[in-house]
């Protein structure tokens, strides 16, 4: 009687493991986010003003493709302009997004002069930020290349694309400096992002004026490194089904000759 009420609990135990297992699997599916074109989230044209500059952005938008007609001014030492994206859902559902369910980007753009754009994340440091003040918020930049289309004489397919890892971006050392650490303390809160932007690079010419075009913002996260660790996990449950099987056929087979003997 022990030893079958045993077994049953050795059943009923790998049954609640392989349908914990199953609940895990089925959460882990791919993370997906497109900015653009799907305008998931507000789009608008950004500038250095919040911070003292002079630059200017214009922005249009139709169904495929988003146009940031800049012009960069002097008047700071770090000047920008371009479109930025806000990290609240058109539906009001949450804010602020948290970055930390993606680890991949994918972004296409093309530029009429600069070779070069810069996107940030904007991310609310619980020390430095102070609520509602933009220029307060920890910045995390990238820098990516682009096509300048007046070099390449108007070819058709002038998108440059770039994908890479969420890991890439880095606090730049003008946000370090100002608000007083001589060194990266490697933080991020990118659980806390505010705002995605896509603005000038360094190669824009200043006072003269510049397009910035986007086909397509994406972030993603397919969670391979969760999945290779729950297919091993599902191993070692069936390893231990099977271990326990052969157990239970050998004592089968073991009470079953003993009443051939008796």
């Amino acid at each position: 009687m022990k030893n079958r009420i045993g077994k049953w609990v050795g059943v009923l135990v790998f049954a609640a493991l392989l349908l914990a297992w199953w609940f895990e699997f089925s959460k882990c599916g791919n993370a997906d986010v497109e900015l653009f074109p799907h305008k998931t989230f507000e789009i608008f044209p950004l500038n250095d003003s919040a911070v003292g500059g002079f630059s200017t952005s214009e922005v249009q938008m139709t169904d495929t493709l988003l146009t940031a007609s800049v012009n960069i001014h002097s008047g700071k030492a770090f000047t920008y302009a371009g479109v930025g994206f806000k990290l609240k859902s058109l539906d009001k559902r949450f804010e602020p997004l948290d970055f930390t369910n993606f680890d991949s980007l994918e972004i296409h753009v093309a530029s009429k002069r600069m070779n070069s754009m810069k996107l940030r994340i904007l991310t609310e440091d619980p020390v430095y930020s102070r609520k509602g003040d933009y220029a307060t918020l920890r910045v995390l930049e990238k820098d990516i290349p682009s096509s300048p289309y007046l070099l390449m004489g108007g070819a058709k397919e002038r998108f440059a694309v770039s994908k890479f890892a969420i890991s890439e971006f880095r606090v730049p050392e003008w946000w370090l400096s100002s608000v007083g650490l001589e060194e990266d303390d490697g933080k991020t809160h990118l659980d806390k992002a505010r705002f995605f932007e896509i603005v000038s690079g360094s190669s824009t010419l200043r006072g003269i004026p510049d397009e910035m075009e986007i086909r397509y913002v994406r972030f993603w996260n397919d969670n391979m490194q969760e999945k290779k660790n729950l297919f091993v996990y599902l191993g070692s449950i069936l390893f231990g089904l099977v271990l326990f099987l052969v157990y239970v056929l050998k004592t089968s087979r073991g009470k079953h000759a003993e009443k051939l003997d008796s």
